[in-house]
């Protein structure tokens, strides 16, 4: 599913986790998050260095489908400087990584022996600007879905990768959010000047996806504060309140998914995270 959407700027839509881009400068390559699968880390590696040689690594944040696969990568990485403390301190520990990868990708066991998570080398708090090889990358703190989600703008190509504050695919997980944040990080992307919007999972779409991702979130609150004000506590809440996960089941790209327990917990921490920040009184999008 590997798409040239301007010229040099290559990205990948079907690999299981986030999407992966390739920008072919004219000073080597710079990629913008790691396959989430171990087999697929090494292909893409592969594909990139037929491009050029791999200057920069950027994470857009530190879950594991973005930087699991970094580990197969070289080049500088590049990301904000919570991504860091998040590897540092949070990276799943490595019994859950080798549970999730026999799921997931079988025949890339093998290649976990002696997997470290890479670290962010060059870091940002606000916002960034990398010049390589005649290429722009302006990156940007968009604080929502992880406190250190970040977006990279090429203002040349009026192309935004928008990490997962924006997702095509659905809603991503809300287990690091925090949505009033996230809400004021749309509405500062959709005032960016650009055309086609790369999200974190999904295809590609465009500029007036922003305002309807918004809304889908707007609407997912809703229905939290609707059952928090209907007499439902956090965990009446969290075992009622479902949405549409597309990014981390099976899909028609890949046969296999997340186990369904880790989707259903991932559901049942999202709603929680959720349903905390309506009653701390920080969403007044609550209602719509």
């Amino acid at each position: 599913m590997i798409e040239e959407i301007a010229d040099g700027v290559h990205v990948e839509t079907a690999h299981l986790g986030s999407n992966n881009a390739i920008l072919v400068t004219d000073d080597g390559v710079v990629l913008i998050d790691a396959p989430h699968r171990p087999t697929d880390a090494v292909a893409w590696r592969r594909r990139a260095e037929q491009l050029g040689g791999i200057r920069y690594l950027i994470q857009t944040d530190h879950h594991i489908d973005h930087t699991m696969g970094s580990h197969f990568l070289p080049g500088t990485v590049v990301g904000h400087r919570l991504t860091r403390e998040g590897l540092l301190h949070s990276f799943p520990d490595p019994g859950y990584i080798a549970d999730l990868v026999a799921v997931i990708d079988p025949q890339g066991v093998p290649l976990m022996a002696g997997h470290r998570p890479r670290l962010p080398e060059i870091t940002f708090t606000d916002e960034m600007d990398l010049h390589v090889g005649g290429r722009h990358l302006r990156l940007l703190s968009f604080s929502g879905h992880t406190p250190n989600t970040i977006g990279v703008l090429l203002p040349d190509e009026r192309i935004l990768f928008s990490g997962d504050n924006v997702c095509s695919a659905s809603l991503p997980s809300f287990q690091e959010a925090f949505v009033d944040r996230w809400l004021a990080s749309l509405d500062r992307i959709d005032a960016l000047d650009f055309d086609v919007l790369v999200p974190g999972h999904g295809d590609v779409t465009d500029h007036a996806f922003v305002p309807a991702f918004k809304a889908q979130m707007e609407e997912l609150v809703a229905r939290v504060a609707a059952a928090r004000e209907g007499g439902a506590d956090e965990e009446q809440a969290a075992a009622d309140v479902r949405y549409a996960d597309r990014i981390h089941g099976a899909t028609e790209h890949w046969e296999v998914g997340y186990p369904d327990s880790i989707v259903e917990s991932l559901q049942v921490r999202s709603i929680r995270q959720i349903y905390q920040q309506v009653a701390a009184g920080r969403l007044t999008c609550a209602h719509g």
